[in-house]
């Protein structure tokens, strides 16, 4: 599949934020790109597509060195699956009597391969294996090759000094032996580590040697040019932190040095990257004509070269120039194509974030943020009202797509938001009911509050800084239950969130509030927040949602209530016991029935033989649950070991009726790592990646007698078929806080209903 020279992963469908609906996600896996330096790596793939077709023939028997230029040649062009499985077929038939540098080169290259897999513990340990052979056999070049794979890998599993190191032998090596080319990448590599690790003046010497070593090394190559730009990009970050225009002059030298080369090998990807930093140079010293006219080339190489992994970056530049100059429309326009452009695109750019250790904030999340802003901006410039409210719904589905991707990110699964064919937006649902989509700015938060008369906009004027700080401290004292140093904090963010609402929400007699949360609010309880006498949800049964499009609203009174409940009241696999779940199971199995799996019942075997066989509407697991921030470090815990939540969607959607997902998922005493943002974003899309409509679940541990204490009575609350989930939790809160020992809200608060609420 030819993953970023053409564009045949699906067009994304116009967003309704420039007139139509929702960019559709697409459920498909797609190739990784290339490790060393992200943003440019890909460029070589341009250079290899035709010898991989050149040399298609399988190898057969002993592997030779052909087996190793198709694997080269598989890797630039981004075909890393493939890749790997020939690499591996061949490391495991090579002969106890092969060459050894053969041997050498061959593990290092699946160790490559491996790593730009993901394979991060695996490759290094290819790596180490090649590495050891190449020194102990003298062979110096292919030891510089190895070690500045071997950085790569360190890198990407979070190992920053293993990496640094392996990176400085690679560049030392490779310059004593004569190989330039080699030795200043690797010190590319070094100097953005060193940078990385906030050691600027490490960064500055490696960035000086990359340019030492490329004034050594041939010219008038396509790698030369990248590494150029490469180290251009690291000395730019240079400027940016040191001030110093030495810096910014260097980079611009090696910059045109690059668009120089790329324009002799009519190289049209390199050249788009080359004028592309360019433009980013003098827009960093606000010289905006002259960084749009080179950003505007930057985009033209790149349509000729059909890069699209370059080609969003250099439209995103010329909206941020443009609107510096005012022209909104305009910066509007460039906005919309880098987005269109990015979006088919989107799971590569992120799996090459995740491997540098970037944030999603640092790469997409700036693009979709910045897009709302100026609408919304716009949107109150607008002539009339009509216009307004298209801008508004426009700054809202960029978020949407930001949500929508982080998501995503975080399950590094692209179908996650699969279940959008059956939506509806959940905004269009309930009279009584306000969704609250807060938008966190760097200098402001606005509020899009739905109501049945369309979208009102609130702007507040705290900024993303100050909101998280105060979120944090809120969330810290709410988990100490025997203080009430939480009261402050609480009173605050209801000031900044619910008050500016309170007329509004009165005149429309609202009594249900879905917040949609944005970045730190994740982590808080929306319930817990204090208007000076009450509560909050003593005035509003209180939903969440991970993204107005990521459910399918619908009313469980329309569903006969089956439920399999699952828990472990023993200690297993070193986790304390949990003595109330007897107690949980049986009254909610004397409520509704259902079928019971308990300790050594509850299986993963068992559990999935009952969802295979039965049809459940309902699942409880009472058990010991942890949301990481990483997803794969997150579980459920069962009798006979860790159930993930990649392993616990195939077994929620076994049900034989598979247009007719579980209704509620619970899981009573889980938490997540306490004010971990990316942790409760897991949490916050725990439905939509098990494949139930809503769940309920707990921002952080609570207590075991409190839990099922709560939990038995929202279940007693939603036998009334007049509440809906949302009112059902909040009785069973209420009643919680009517109680002296369980009045703090850190005992009943905690508690979510994500997704459906109704």
């Amino acid at each position: 599949m030819k993953r970023l020279q053409q564009k045949t992963m699906g067009k994304p469908v116009v967003s309704r934020a420039f007139g139509g609906a929702m960019f559709a996600l697409r459920c498909s896996r797609r190739a990784l790109a290339v490790l060393l330096c992200a943003q440019l790596a890909a460029a070589a793939i341009g250079h290899a597509e035709t010898a991989a077709a050149a040399d298609a023939t399988q190898e057969s028997g002993a592997p030779t060195e052909s087996v190793l230029r198709r694997g080269e040649t598989l890797l630039a062009a981004g075909h890393h699956p493939r890749a790997l499985a020939e690499l591996e077929r061949a490391f495991g038939a090579i002969s106890a009597d092969a060459e050894p540098g053969f041997r050498a080169r061959l593990g290092a290259l699946l160790g490559k391969a491996l790593s730009l897999s993901g394979r991060q513990e695996e490759a290094i340990k290819r790596l180490e294996e090649a590495l050891a052979i190449s020194r102990k056999e003298g062979l110096e070049t292919v030891r510089a090759a190895i070690l500045n794979d071997l950085g790569n890998a360190r890198a990407a599993s979070g190992a920053s000094p293993g990496a640094i190191a392996a990176f400085v032998e690679s560049s030392t090596v490779a310059g004593a032996s004569g190989a330039s080319l080699l030795g200043a990448k690797a010190a590319t590599n070094g100097a953005r580590a060193y940078f990385g690790n906030g050691d600027l003046g490490e960064a500055a010497r490696w960035s000086s040697e990359a340019l030492r070593l490329l004034a050594l090394a041939p010219a008038d190559s396509a790698e030369n040019a990248l590494v150029h730009i490469a180290a251009a990009r690291v000395m730019l970050d240079l400027y940016g932190k040191l001030g110093d225009p030495a810096w910014l002059t260097r980079a611009h030298a090696a910059l045109t040095n690059a668009a120089n080369t790329a324009e002799r090998l009519a190289d049209a990807r390199t050249l788009s990257y080359a004028y592309g930093y360019l433009g980013q140079s003098y827009e960093a010293e606000r010289r905006d004509a002259d960084a749009l006219i080179l950003t505007r080339r930057a985009i033209f190489a790149a349509q000729q070269a059909r890069a699209d992994e370059s080609l969003y970056r250099w439209h995103w530049q010329a909206a941020r120039i443009l609107r510096r100059q005012g022209l909104e429309n305009d910066a509007t326009e460039a906005y919309r194509r880098a987005i269109s452009t990015v979006w088919p695109i989107r799971q590569d750019v992120m799996a090459d974030a995740r491997r540098l250790g970037l944030s999603y904030q640092a790469t997409l999340g700036a693009l979709f943020q910045e897009t709302a802003e100026l609408l919304i901006d716009q949107s109150s410039k607008a002539a009339d009202r009509k216009t307004s409210q298209a801008l508004l719904l426009a700054a809202r589905d960029s978020i949407e797509q930001l949500k929508a991707t982080e998501l995503e990110d975080y399950y590094q699964d692209d179908c996650v938001a699969a279940v959008q064919a059956k939506q509806k937006d959940i905004d269009h649902v309930g009279a009584k009911t306000a969704v609250i989509y807060p938008i966190i700015f760097p200098s402001r938060t606005e509020l899009l509050v739905t109501l049945p008369e369309g979208i009102q906009r609130f702007s507040v004027p705290v900024g993303a800084a100050p909101l998280a700080q105060e979120v944090f401290e809120l969330r810290r004292r709410l988990e100490k239950r025997t203080t009430h140093q939480y009261l402050p904090h609480a009173q605050r963010v209801y000031d900044w969130l619910i008050r500016p609402l309170e007329s509004v929400l009165a005149a429309q007699s609202v009594d249900t509030l879905v917040m949609i949360p944005d970045g730190p609010l994740r982590n808080i309880p929306l319930a817990s927040l204090h208007d000076g006498k009450r509560f909050l949800a003593e005035r509003f049964a209180v939903a969440v949602a991970p993204g107005l499009t990521l459910i399918e609203p619908r009313q469980l009174a329309h569903v006969p209530i089956r439920p399999l409940l699952a828990g472990l009241s023993q200690s297993v696999q070193k986790f304390p016991s949990l003595p109330h779940v007897d107690s949980e199971l049986a009254d909610i199995k004397a409520l509704y029935g259902g079928t019971v799996l308990r300790n050594q019942a509850f299986t993963a075997d068992g559990f999935k033989r009952e969802l295979r066989d039965k049809n459940y509407s309902v699942v409880h697991i009472a058990s010991h649950a942890q949301f990481e921030p990483e997803s794969r470090r997150s579980f459920l815990l069962a009798y006979d070991g860790k159930l993930t939540m990649d392993g616990l969607e195939p077994l929620l959607r076994l049900s034989r009726f598979r247009d007719e997902p579980v209704e509620l998922l619970t899981l009573s005493a889980c938490g997540t790592a306490a004010g971990n943002e990316r942790s409760a974003l897991g949490l916050a899309g725990v439905a939509v990646k098990a494949g139930a409509r809503s769940a309920l679940a707990t921002l952080w541990y609570v207590n075991d007698q409190a839990a099922s204490y709560l939990v038995t009575n929202f279940y007693r609350q939603l036998s009334d078929p007049s509440l809906s989930k949302a009112k059902a939790l909040q009785a069973a809160q209420l009643q919680m806080l009517g109680e002296r020992r369980y009045r703090h809200p850190g005992y009943w608060s905690p508690f979510l209903l994500i997704g459906n609420w109704l």
